[in-house]
């Protein structure tokens, strides 16, 4: 015969639900603490890459320049000499594309600034964010030494 007291006095080898939901309410609050900081790395680390795609540019289009007679026609100043830093007008312009993203790469000439027979050239790299629909540029000034004629 079975004694009734035995199987009362057991011990419940388990959680109670009560346990479970406390467990997952605190699981379920550390996760959606982790969840904005993985979003922002995300957006941080893709921003990160075309920032070095741009810089990538601007150093390819230096060297390009440097390897370039002092006449070439990507080295003509459009004779105003206060426009190096204008993205809006500039001197020439290109297009890139890279990874599926469009890169704008626009330079202007300043003839004999900062003294004479140097070209000074300021390449200007932008391009659209399309997760923010907003316009990301960044600038790099090189002169280029004069080339003897």
């Amino acid at each position: 015969m079975i004694n009734i007291h035995k199987i009362n006095n057991r011990k419940h080898n388990g959680f109670t639900l009560l346990e479970v939901m406390i467990a997952f309410t605190i699981l379920v609050i550390g996760v959606m603490a982790i969840v904005p900081v993985t979003v922002f790395m995300c957006k941080s680390n893709i921003h990160n890459k075309k920032v070095s795609n741009a810089r990538l540019l601007a150093e390819q289009y230096t060297e390009n320049f440097r390897a370039v007679d002092y006449e070439n026609i990507d080295l003509i100043d459009d004779a105003d000499t206060t426009d190096l830093f204008d993205s809006t007008t500039p001197d020439h312009a290109d297009t890139v594309s890279v990874e599926r993203d469009n890169y704008f790469i626009m330079w202007n000439i300043a003839d004999n600034v900062p003294s004479a027979g140097i070209k000074s050239i300021n390449i200007i790299i932008a391009w659209d964010d399309r997760t923010d629909n907003s316009r990301h540029q960044l600038n790099f000034l090189t002169y280029k030494a004069a080339v003897s004629r």
